[in-house]
């Protein structure tokens, strides 16, 4: 018996740095930029997303006054924004902030909701049905 957790006990310690370098974040020397991370109530991804549509924006605004002008989104490439251009640029500048580009997104988020709830081609003359309530119990 005492040959068995003699065994044992070795083989604890001699598989014990493996379990601990299985355990060690793999690091790199130079820090990279990462993505905010999810917060409550977000999928998974979203944080990565806004991360990246904020360096798409930042490599758009070529001359950093914080807004993309049509000159900067064609010359970026931004094809969604530079045909939607004067629907996004809300207080018609001839620029788009971020918070404008954020509003267009939500009201086109908006209209997509609508098409997955039976209105076909995001018809809003059609209401959709308020939930019925369950008859009262007796």
């Amino acid at each position: 018996m005492n040959f068995i957790k003699h065994i044992a006990l070795v083989s604890v310690v001699a598989l014990a740095p493996a379990f601990a370098l299985a355990q060690a974040p793999a690091t790199s020397g130079t820090p990279t930029a990462t993505p905010p991370a999810a917060t409550k109530g977000e999928a998974a991804g979203k944080g990565e997303r806004m991360h990246k549509r904020g360096e798409r924006m930042k490599a758009a605004d070529t001359n950093g006054d914080g807004a993309i002008s049509k000159a900067e989104a064609d010359a970026a490439g931004m094809k969604g924004l530079s045909k939607n251009f004067d629907k996004v640029d809300a207080n018609k500048d001839g620029k788009v902030t971020r918070d404008e580009m954020r509003s267009a997104r939500m009201a086109h988020k908006g209209e997509r909701k609508g098409e997955h709830k039976g209105m076909k081609g995001g018809d809003k003359s059609v209401a959709p049905t308020a939930p019925t309530s369950p008859p009262a119990a007796k």
